[in-house]
This record gives C-alpha cells, structure tokens and sequence, in this order.
C-alpha cells in the first residue's frame, strides 16, 4: 500500500485523528509528517470553529544558524 491514501482523507471538512506526526519545514513551508508509527484516522465530525486569524503555514520560514 502506498501513501497515497493519506493524501485521499485529508479533505475539506474532514475530522482527523492523526498519532505520531510532526511539522516538517520544506522549502519555506510547514509538511506534516506522519512517521512509520504513526496513524491518521478518519473519526466523527467536531464541532469546532477554526481560527484563521494566526495562519502559521502562511508564513514562509528560513532556518537561522545561531553560532555561541
């Protein structure tokens, strides 16, 4: 099975459960990842409101070096 399918649920209005994942910067951007461990579940609408005022994968990112 490929990885396809984690790509088919992640729908528009779609209530996730996602287990053992983590925000990745690729070129700029935020890419969730879910590891070999890892689960995404399709489970019960929420309701909930999101809040668009603090979009953070709007936000380009660059990795900053710090020297001590």
């Amino acid at each position: 099975m490929g990885l396809s399918w984690q790509v088919d649920v992640m729908k528009e209005g779609a209530t996730l459960i996602i287990r053992n994942a983590k925000i990745d910067m690729f070129k700029g951007t935020m890419r969730l990842a879910v590891d070999k461990w890892g689960r995404i579940e399709v489970t019960e609408p929420a309701n909930f409101t999101v809040k668009e005022d603090n979009n953070l994968s709007a936000v380009e990112y660059e990795l900053v070096n710090i020297v001590e």
